[in-house]
């Protein structure tokens, strides 16, 4: 997608056996996760032909990539640390605040050193530290989805571009992406 006019200028469709959920990109490869279909499809990120896929166990939420290996929801408050050559759990992060553990795990997006999730039916994005599974902050984003939803449904977009330093934020079926800015306390 053009970010300046929204414009789409490449599409991949799924056939309808599949619903496709999370995507990263890491190198030269983009990887696709599928909501109950326990398969993650890998595309050549030029020419998004497919070029493997790979099996898991669990549902498909979100995934995002530190650069190195993939970390991958399922909607639980697990998160999985992924091997991208083949897609073998490395390990098992249990997210969690002082309180409790932190379910419902959805959109991923690797930020500066942390993972932000954004929290299934809700208005929150869960800041967390990927080495300990600790939420480091919650970002209360109210007041994009009252801005920004329209007829749309939840908040589940997350997207960072490194190389600009910006945030982008969306959700299921919304008219907008949103340029955000995150201010602390």
């Amino acid at each position: 997608v053009n970010l300046k006019t929204g414009e789409i200028n490449e599409k991949i469709g799924l056939d309808a056996s599949h619903f496709g959920e999370g995507i990263t990109i890491l190198g030269n490869e983009l990887f696709q996760l599928t909501w109950l279909n326990h398969t993650c499809m890998v595309y050549d990120k030029e020419t998004l032909k497919s070029i493997k896929e790979f099996s898991y166990t669990t549902e498909g939420w979100g995934i995002c990539t530190d650069g190195k290996q993939l970390f991958m929801s399922d909607g639980s408050e697990r998160i999985y640390v992924r091997n991208p050559k083949n897609f073998e759990i490395i390990k098992t992060i249990e997210v969690y605040t002082n309180e409790t553990a932190v379910p419902r795990l959805n959109e991923l997006e690797y930020v500066n050193g942390l993972i932000y999730a954004n929290i299934w039916t809700s208005n929150e994005i869960a800041v967390i530290d990927p080495q300990t599974g600790k939420v480091m902050a919650l970002i209360d984003a109210t007041n994009l989805v009252n801005e920004g939803k329209g007829n749309g449904e939840v908040l589940n977009g997350i997207a960072y571009h490194a190389k600009s330093n910006k945030l982008y934020m969306t959700g299921k079926f919304w008219p907008t992406l949103f340029e955000v800015k995150v201010l602390k306390n």
